[in-house]
């Protein structure tokens, strides 16, 4: 028994190729604008981080500096 007679004659004309087609086009455009979204708001995110990370990154150079020249200096004299 297939389904079309389990129930009727008009069951496949319920849902269509088409019909689901159209939706999931929908739905995939709205993904693709989700992850497009969600890209800027990430390298929007990693450049501040970047940022932080070089102001800290000077800021240690310049304590290893400040500690390190010293001694260097007190061990060459």
């Amino acid at each position: 028994m297939t389904m079309a007679n389990a129930f009727g004659m008009y069951i496949d004309d319920l849902v269509t190729k088409d019909y689901l087609d159209g939706r999931f086009e929908v739905q995939s455009a709205a993904f693709k604008q989700d992850l497009a979204d969600l890209d800027v708001k990430f390298e929007r995110r990693f450049s501040h981080i970047e940022g932080d990370l070089k102001v800290l990154k000077w800021g240690q150079a310049i304590l290893v500096a400040a500690v390190l020249l010293p001694q260097l200096a007190a061990l060459f004299a």
